[in-house]
């Protein structure tokens, strides 16, 4: 590494340390805003199906295949903090940008093209810097305090999101309830803008440390031939398109679903979502301090596990039924006690099953292939909708929506990924770097 490289001090870390909970707090927001029940209340409003709403909720994972190029552009540059800024800038604004989209004076075949193009691009920018981020936060904190610091941040930064998502929400339906809707996504746009200013700034206030690299430029053949020749890695890989597959075959749905099928208001879904929130905030410090005495392969396992059955128990929501907000409040129970510890998990285990040199390929092409097979799952998933959009499917009497069959398949899937890493991904990286066989 060249001498003349500048390292932040140990107070400069410090100050990292809190500002990449807060650059995390803000992006959470900014995420809870344009995804979701949010995303699917807004593309209803411009007049769009169920099958389009599933498309477009799936463009954040096609977009996730750039990942790929992070490593030819990356690898050879100590120093990426203008790009991770660059890219940020352009995701967070771009999204802010949608609310001028509802008050042209066109079609509302055009206006769902334009709020898709501008999903699609804006979550491209930030795709491409997500192996950058992850790297360079990981180089913030001491691998000690991994476990423990991160599970912190998922706390504290899902809390803040959740309120201010709650606040937001209410705001929300009051306006729809005085028949004023363009008025309420006004403001939840406002906020939105708001949050993304703020998010710039903790980037531009970050001291990085200068990054290992190599002096020859990645070739776009070790993209993708390289991490496949590594063992271990292909064990993360497998794991990888597994959990993809199960969560994106059924991701886009949980939204339309409470807005479509069970035409929930934006207090009540919030409200479901600080449930998710408080086990969240609750399981991941638990889950980090799990973590750190039993490795992120057994954590991760466990995990997903938990989602699996939180995905099952999705299944038993029918409309109409006087139990259903019951079992929404179970499975978003388990929803914030395994996410609480995937988010973290998945977030580690990348760097257990990958070696340090040359690592910002191996995330990259993971993120890039397995997000490619998650949108094929999302698209299968938006198909199937489609299909069965004014069809129900008849089992022994019982009448159950096409979103509901997704729910169970999906469950299935993330109980075989978790079973997966049970069997053949209980390995914990050795101290000189390289996981152990």
């Amino acid at each position: 590494m060249p001498s003349y490289l500048d390292y932040p001090s140990e107070k400069d870390l410090e100050k990292n340390r809190l500002l990449v909970i807060i650059e995390g707090a803000s992006a959470r927001t900014v995420f809870n805003l344009t995804t979701g029940a949010y995303l699917v209340g807004l593309l209803k409003f411009m007049g769009a199906s169920d099958k389009v709403c599933g498309y477009i909720l799936a463009l954040p994972v096609l977009a996730a295949v750039i990942q790929f190029l992070s490593p030819i552009v990356l690898e050879n540059i100590p120093f990426r903090k203008n790009i991770i800024l660059l890219g940020a800038a352009i995701h967070r604004l771009l999204l802010s940008s949608i609310l001028v989209i509802i008050f042209i004076p066109v079609r509302s075949e055009v206006k769902l093209w334009l709020t898709a193009i501008i999903y699609f691009v804006s979550h491209l920018a930030v795709s491409f810097i997500t192996p950058a981020v992850s790297n360079m936060y990981v180089s913030f904190v001491p691998q000690s305090i991994r476990g423990k610091y991160f599970g912190l941040r998922e706390s504290l930064l899902l809390l803040f999101a959740t309120i201010v998502t709650f606040i937001v929400g209410k705001v929300m339906d009051n306006h729809t309830a005085a028949g004023n809707e363009a008025m309420g996504y006004i403001i939840v746009y406002i906020v939105i803008f708001i949050f993304a200013l703020i998010n710039n700034a903790t980037f531009i206030m970050m001291k990085e440390v200068p990054l290992g690299h190599t002096s020859k430029p990645i070739k776009i053949s070790e993209v993708f031939l390289l991490p496949l020749k590594d063992k271990v890695f292909t064990k993360y890989f497998i794991m990888l398109i597994i959990y993809h597959f199960g969560i994106q075959i059924a991701n886009a749905f949980f939204g339309v679903y409470l807005k479509s099928d069970l035409n929930l208001n934006y207090t009540v879904i919030t409200a479901l979502s600080l449930v998710h929130a408080l086990f969240y905030i609750y399981s991941a410090r638990l889950w980090g301090r799990f973590a750190d005495a039993n490795g992120w392969a057994k954590t991760t396992m466990i995990t997903v596990g938990i989602l699996g059955i939180c995905h099952l128990i999705w299944f038993f929501a029918f409309k109409g039924s006087p139990l259903t907000i019951f079992i929404l409040i179970a499975a978003y129970i388990l929803s914030g006690t395994a996410w609480g510890g995937i988010n973290v998990a998945l977030f580690n285990l990348q760097f257990d099953f990958t070696p340090d040199h040359k690592r910002i390929v191996y995330i990259g092409f993971s993120a890039a292939i397995s997000s490619f097979i998650g949108w094929i799952a999302a698209m299968l998933g938006a198909d199937l909708v489609g299909f069965f959009e004014h069809k129900d499917i008849i089992i022994s009497s019982i009448s159950i929506n096409i979103k509901q069959v997704l729910f169970m398949v999906s469950s299935i899937l993330l109980i075989i990924c978790s079973l997966f890493i049970g069997t053949f991904m209980k390995q914990k990286k050795s101290k000189g770097g390289e996981s152990d066989v």
